[in-house]
């Protein structure tokens, strides 16, 4: 049996750049929502962390609107490398300093799968240009497969976290951080600026935009593979 093997490294290359087109949905959605400093801003609004700011600290709204906003402010620039943490205790430091190697290691995966995906786009092309419809059919595969897999993913973790999101949570810590250093007192200030409820919110809103990018694509590829088809039905 003779293999095609130029036939099977397409296809790897197709598998290859759905894989980093689904880490690409997954973890832009994430780094999107993590820096998106308006975000914390109207979540402390709406859970009165401002409220409980001045309570912890014995200082008037007015103070702790100016803390919090400036705490938050230093955490998204820490997590940057920009500044060092203020506000916080050694162990809360301690904490900080893992979760932002962790997001360091979320953005690199990120950028190195988007710049491999162009790099799987750019070999697929040169190797089929001189078919654009058959190019433009695994293009269509790759669109699809990767959105497929975001989607199935992404509704059964989303369905997870809204109907059982304490488990969800405890369970990522662990994993993730498993040194043991990410549980605090909830009078702590961390807790305080970074309520369970903001957890939630911040976990929702991270996959809704990434299901939106998964439909996206999804509809790119299905059209891309439609038109193929008619292309293909009516040229013969």
């Amino acid at each position: 049996m003779r293999f095609d093997y130029e036939h099977i490294f397409q296809y790897l290359l197709i598998y290859l750049a759905a894989l980093f087109l689904f880490l690409v949905i997954i973890l832009g959605s994430f780094s999107l929502m993590i820096f998106y400093k308006g975000f914390y801003i109207q979540e402390y609004s709406r859970l009165d962390v401002y409220s409980h700011v001045s309570e912890l600290q014995g200082i008037g709204r007015n103070d702790s609107v100016t803390m919090a906003d400036d705490a938050i402010d230093n955490v998204l620039k820490y997590f940057h490398g920009s500044e060092q943490l203020r506000y916080f205790t050694p162990q809360e430091q301690s904490h900080m300093k893992d979760v932002k190697m962790l997001i360091s290691t979320m953005n690199f995966i990120y950028y190195t799968s988007a710049i491999f995906f162009i790099i799987i786009f750019i070999i697929l092309y040169n190797m089929l240009k001189k078919d654009l419809i058959d190019f433009i059919h695994k293009l269509s595969k790759i669109l699809l497969y990767g959105s497929i897999t975001s989607l199935i993913i992404l509704i059964i973790i989303f369905l997870i976290s809204i109907f059982a999101f304490e488990p969800f949570f405890i369970t990522f810590h662990l994993i993730f951080f498993p040194q043991g250093n990410w549980t605090f007192d909830a009078t702590s200030f961390l807790i305080t600026i970074f309520p369970e409820q903001l957890f939630i919110d911040i976990t929702l809103r991270i996959f809704v935009f990434a299901i939106i990018q998964a439909i996206v694509f999804l509809s790119i590829g299905l059209w891309l593979r439609k038109n193929v088809r008619l292309h293909r039905k009516y040229r013969g």
